[in-house]
């Protein structure tokens, strides 16, 4: 069972990012346009003009922060915030949502209507300083997480519950040209959805079902491993941290559970699911 880590309540949290430099734990509730961090000295958080869905580290100053147009620099000291590249600003019906840093120095982010429209969602790259669109035609876009021993990205597209593998170039971090996405997980035949994902130092994957009240573990092969209960019935997405990177927390959701009762712990919450898994703490993203 997973431990209280941050007892604010997120509407809906996601993007847990350990910095490695600050040691700190940080994450985003986007629809109140917050970043919140915790560390073992000190409680922040950073109220935002948009909407931030994704988060990843550039240094030790700075952040970047995934909105709903575009992607930003933003500083932990001043708050100040600076324009890297647009995505979709002029589709004003589109909006961010899960992204993650990969292990060449990209990131990608995902993008989807407003009001979850059939197909509307893709997967973006920035990379050395320009935006690429891979995949297209999801509805919405979660799950991205990087086994670059593997050279492989896996992602999910939550209203078809299912988790997908594209195979990328050991050089560049790019999908390989031609190589069509190969189906990695379902859930379809469940009441639970794939939400945010990240994978361990082993290459198993970790995923955070929305509605289940779990994270689950699925080898690079596609079996599940394991389950661990989190005592609350949406999380959104795990991500490692600590020391060693041992600790794997996850982000949950208030969204939808404001009367249900508590199981045990408050919708919303930032938990700490176990210290027993050895992860991989988060690249930094090369700004071009």
């Amino acid at each position: 069972m997973s431990k209280l880590f941050d007892a604010r309540i997120n509407y809906v949290g996601e993007s847990p990012l350990w910095h490695p430099l600050t040691q700190t734990l940080y994450w985003v509730d986007f629809p109140n346009k917050l970043i919140r961090g915790k560390s073992a000295t000190q409680t922040v958080e950073y109220q935002l003009a948009e909407m931030a869905t994704a988060i990843g580290w550039i240094d030790e100053a700075h952040l970047l922060i995934a909105t709903e147009t575009g992607l930003y620099q933003f500083h932990l000291l001043t708050q100040k915030t600076v324009l890297i590249i647009n995505v979709e600003h002029t589709l004003t019906t589109n909006r961010s949502n899960d992204g993650r840093a990969d292990p060449w120095g990209g990131f990608w982010i995902g993008t989807m209507d407003n009001e979850a429209t059939l197909n509307k969602g893709s997967f973006y790259r920035y990379y050395q300083g320009e935006l690429t669109q891979y995949i297209s035609e999801l509805t919405i876009p979660n799950g991205m997480c990087f086994d670059k021993s593997r050279c492989r990205a896996y992602y999910a597209d939550s209203q078809s519950q299912k988790m997908f593998c594209l195979e990328l170039d050991p050089e560049n971090g790019a999908p390989l040209a031609g190589v069509k996405p190969t189906l990695f997980a379902d859930f379809s035949s469940t009441k639970f959805s794939p939400d945010g994902a990240v994978v361990d130092a082993s290459g198993n994957v970790w995923i955070a079902l929305w509605d289940g009240a779990c994270v689950v573990c699925i080898s690079p092969s596609g079996e599940e491993l394991s389950r661990i209960d989190v005592g609350t019935l949406r999380p959104t997405c795990p991500g490692f941290g600590g020391a060693n990177a041992h600790q794997l927390y996850t982000t949950t959701a208030q969204c939808g559970l404001e009367q249900e009762p508590v199981l045990p712990h408050e919708h919303g919450t930032t938990l700490l699911v176990s210290e027993q898994i050895k992860g991989i703490y988060e690249p930094a993203v090369i700004i071009a």
